[in-house]
């Protein structure tokens, strides 16, 4: 058994080595580069500017001669962006290295001003901003908003709304208050505000200071209502047919809301194999009312020709094998062309994810005939990613991650990834087949492999796994249904004082079926939304194992925004585990629930909010069930205050279900959402602290969890 674990570090060392000797070949290069430094943005955008200036040449890599053409437009970006920060009045420094040697320097107060001759040639270039005094709201008057909440309305000129007014959530720029003007605008007309006037009747700078007033003036007319659409259906050819009906959307009349109709009445024909279809709007009946306007409109649509498709073509494919593609077109030819089906297809080859771009068009043959053709653009086949980052238990770690996403020109993806921190080794490999039975279906093997130490014993963990993943994303829903095989070991045990400790050294042979709904506005740092997930695990020895057990997890979170830049975070984690059909010993001890740590009772460290023998080493939960309320305040667009109620309730034996203990933990922590990831800094105070519990933790973070 010591051969499987001794096997992970083996082949976490041999990916990390490899890893790095890849990444020093591919590195290797003929042409040097130019090179081009930029200061004053701050660190992190100076370098985000220099990676910027590498798309210049379409190859993501500094030219090896600066040029006219390529300092006058990385002029022209640096000044745009010194603009969109509120510094109008900044000036540029460049200094150049030339070609022979020679140094050149200028000093340019705007990307007009920066013209250069036309045999310029550099070797090096150091740009310096000067910024200069920054332009910010600083007082923002709204005259005649009436329909729209102005604290609505203020958020498209000054954005969130935060607990510190600072001078960058307030930047004021000529070309922004345009962009606000518009959006405020935008916002009216969706609401059926179609005369609606937004301007801006005053604007005084104060140079010294940077401080500008701003009054915005609306008129905002009646909105308009849609009170009737008569829909007419004219079919090309004759006899001229008419179909008519009425449809009553009852709705707030807009262009989008028009537009949205229009689609609908389009598709309807893609379908019957039109793709000219054609709808055309008019208004027949205007009656103006005491509150609003009411339209009668007509809905003239065209058919066109009846169309069908001829020949299948696609091009752009070097690498990727032509029956990968044709498995992904659900298109025949001879059947009518349905547009809403053909951008279907495209959609599928974009999902392969070895394609940067699909594009589609068509190829007249005859007035009924046409041919379609999708333009593949593929991308890079091989990447490689580094990992970083810090937490309190596991303290620095970092690691490699490895893809390929075209494995032997079939779409097929292989991910390989080696971790190691101060506590834990880890390496994973997944081998992924897309859409192999279906759409949005896919096959994965996966390997993996774990050596952890926990706060009182070692988690050693290897298996393999095989299983289909399926995405429904209509309803934001993920099912996954898998085979897992693993070896379970739990050591440093051996002077825990109980009795009963489940298996320490099991084979788990289990079948898992794990939901995953998702509608969160963002995976990792959510403001409003819910997630829920569930996990069942059955392990049986008739798959293999030499245990059987059952295990169920379900867990849900909810995110409000409450406006003023206060949200609230909600989430509940519960976990039971059974053995029927089998002997309570026979639970693996690597099955056992340790709740605590930075994600679940923040008064404690990883695992230490679990059953504790009388020396306090930990037995593991067979039940639990956590729950945390949380109330964050923006600071700033990037900073937050945190305030946090954390509870667990677990039993060491399921017949105590759901619980008989409990731990609470309150505390509080400050937040930056930083560019390298989010950086957490709580204290988590344990109300109710047992004899070997401490009074409270200390968490600090850096990075997305991995």
């Amino acid at each position: 058994m010591e051969s499987h674990f001794a096997l992970i570090r083996i082949c976490i060392a041999l990916c990390v080595v490899g890893l790095c000797t890849s990444t020093h070949a591919e590195g290797a290069t003929t042409n040097k580069p130019a090179r081009v430094s930029v200061s004053g943005f701050g660190l992190f955008a100076n370098r985000e500017m220099v990676r910027l200036f590498k798309n210049f040449t379409g190859a993501e890599k500094l030219p090896t001669t600066l040029d006219r053409t390529f300092v006058e437009d990385a002029a022209l970006v640096l000044f745009a962006r010194a603009k969109s920060q509120g510094y109008l009045e900044a000036n540029l420094q460049a200094h150049f290295k030339m070609a022979d040697g020679s140094p050149r320097q200028f000093i340019w107060t705007s990307a007009l001003t920066a013209e250069l001759p036309q045999d310029f040639a550099a070797r090096e270039v150091r740009f310096r901003l000067q910024r200069g005094v920054r332009f910010r709201y600083d007082t923002l008057k709204f005259e005649g908003i009436h329909a729209l909440p102005e604290r609505e309305a203020r958020g498209y000129f000054v954005g969130e709304a935060t607990l510190l007014v600072i001078r960058a959530n307030r930047v004021f720029s000529p070309e922004l208050l345009k962009k606000s003007l518009a959006s405020l605008k935008e916002a009216y007309l969706r609401r059926g505000y179609r005369e609606v006037v937004v301007e801006a009747t005053e604007v005084q700078r104060y140079e010294s200071s940077g401080a500008v007033t701003v009054t915005v003036r609306v008129v905002e007319g009646l909105p308009s209502v849609m009170r009737s659409v008569t829909v007419e259906t004219q079919e090309d050819g004759p006899p001229l047919v008419t179909n008519r009906w009425t449809m009553h959307p009852n709705k707030a009349y807009c262009d989008s809301c028009e537009q949205d109709l229009k689609r609908e009445l389009q598709e309807a024909q893609f379908a019957a194999g039109h793709p000219d279809a054609t709808v055309k709007f008019t208004s027949v009946k205007r009656d103006v009312g005491a509150t609003n306007i009411q339209v009668d409109l007509i809905a003239r649509v065209r058919t066109g020709p009846s169309v069908r498709i001829g020949a299948i073509h696609y091009k752009g494919n070097h690498e990727t094998r032509p029956s990968v593609i044709e498995s992904r077109l659900e298109l025949q030819e001879g059947e009518p062309l349905n547009r809403k089906d053909v951008e279907k297809s495209r959609q599928r080859l974009a999902r392969v994810g070895m394609f940067d771009s699909v594009g589609l068009h068509y190829e007249p043959v005859d007035e009924a005939t046409r041919n379609v053709i999708f333009d593949l653009k593929e991308g890079k086949e091989m990447s490689l990613a580094l990992l970083a980052g810090y937490g309190s238990y596991e303290l620095l770690r970092g690691g490699l991650e490895f893809e390929h996403r075209n494995v032997w020109g079939l779409a097929h993806d292989v991910r390989l990834r080696g971790i190691q921190s101060f506590k834990a080794s880890s390496g994973e490999l997944q081998y992924t087949i897309p859409e192999i039975l279906g759409e949005n279906l896919n096959l994965f093997l996966k390997g993996s492999g774990l050596i952890r130490d926990e706060k009182t014993f070692t988690r050693e963990e290897v298996g393999g796994s095989i299983g289909l993943q399926k995405r429904f994303t209509e309803i934001h829903t993920e099912l996954s249904v898998h085979y897992d095989y693993e070896f379970l070991r739990a050591l440093d045990l051996d002077n825990t004082s109980t009795n009963y400790l489940g298996v320490q050294d099991a084979r788990a042979a289990t079948f898992n079926i794990e939901l995953n709904h998702d509608r969160r506005d963002h995976p990792l740092l959510p403001t409003k939304g819910f997630k829920v997930f569930t996990k069942i695990e059955i392990g049986s020895a008739a798959l293999g194992g030499n245990v059987d057990y059952q295990r169920f997890i379900v867990s849900a979170s909810y995110h409000f925004n409450l406006t003023g830049g206060r949200l609230i975070h909600l989430g509940a984690t519960h976990g039971v585990s059974f053995t029927l059909g089998g002997q309570p010993e026979e639970l693996p001890f690597n099955k056992r629930f340790f709740p605590g740590g930075e994600n679940s009772i923040r008064g404690y460290q990883e695992g230490e909010a679990s059953p504790l023998d009388a020396e306090g080493k930990q037995l593991g939960a067979e039940t639990y069930t956590v729950g945390n309320f949380e109330f964050e305040q923006l600071l700033t667009h990037s900073w937050s205050l945190v305030t946090f109620f954390d509870a667990t309730a677990f039993a060491q034996n399921r017949s105590d279900y759901p619980g008989n203990e409990s731990l609470f933990s309150a505390g509080g922590g400050i937040r930056w959402r930083s560019p390298i990831g989010p950086v957490r800094l709580e204290y988590g105070h344990n109300l109710n602290p047992r004899a070997h519990d401490p009074s409270g933790t200390i968490h600090f973070s850096i990075g997305f969890p991995f």
